[in-house]
């Protein structure tokens, strides 16, 4: 089974994660609001309205909305990756481990949340542990620009900085207006000012 990072399978609940991608927080709420107001067991209604609230900083109730999903649908593995997500930004490393295991438990190639987990284990100083999970997420999904930069910051910290360079390089081939790439290989000095636009 494969997992979409954000479309909804509630086709209805489409434009709501579009306003949010594009931005439009207010718009998107409304509509994940009102679609809750009259189906509260909408998994994909919590988990839009729990973006909204992860994408304003406020990571308390976004977790609160992903455990909502959890309770409807416990054995999408996504769910559990957006509270993994959710937890540390709050900055609960333990619970947003238990809950990435919880996730690659339910589909152990769910490329996204190894990416994340490995993100927590990089904040944690656990560099060689996030290195093996950025590995083995491209493994699944090489295709994803934010992964091979993760990695690529990952590798900058454990001093190997040619195999950073060369990640951050793969990203921008995959996305060549990826700006986080193109700002960490600024700091290296191999980009020149003007190459690419910030995201």
């Amino acid at each position: 089974m494969q997992w979409d990072d954000w479309p909804p399978r509630e086709r209805a609940l489409l434009p709501g994660f579009e306003a949010w991608r594009d931005g439009r927080h207010g718009v998107a709420r409304e509509l994940f609001e009102t679609h809750l107001a009259s189906d509260p067991h909408s998994a994909d209604a919590w988990r839009g309205l729990g973006n909204v609230h992860w994408s304003a900083g406020a990571f308390a109730e976004s977790a609160r909305c992903y455990r909502r999903c959890i309770e409807i649908d416990p054995c999408n593995p996504m769910h559990w990756g957006n509270l993994g997500l959710a937890l540390r930004d709050l900055r609960d490393t333990e619970g947003a481990i238990a809950v990435f295991r919880v996730s690659l438990g339910l589909d152990p190639t769910y490329a996204p949340g190894l990416n994340e987990w490995a993100n927590v284990l990089f904040d944690a100083g656990r560099l060689v542990e996030a290195l093996q999970l950025y590995d083995r997420s491209l493994a699944i999904d090489g295709g994803r620009a934010v992964v091979h930069h993760n990695k690529g910051v990952c590798l900058r910290y454990s001093g190997r900085l040619p195999e950073a360079v060369a990640c951050f390089a793969r990203a921008l081939e995959i996305d060549p207006g990826y700006g986080y790439a193109l700002e960490e290989l600024r700091r290296l000095g191999v980009a020149r000012e003007g190459e690419g636009r910030t995201v």
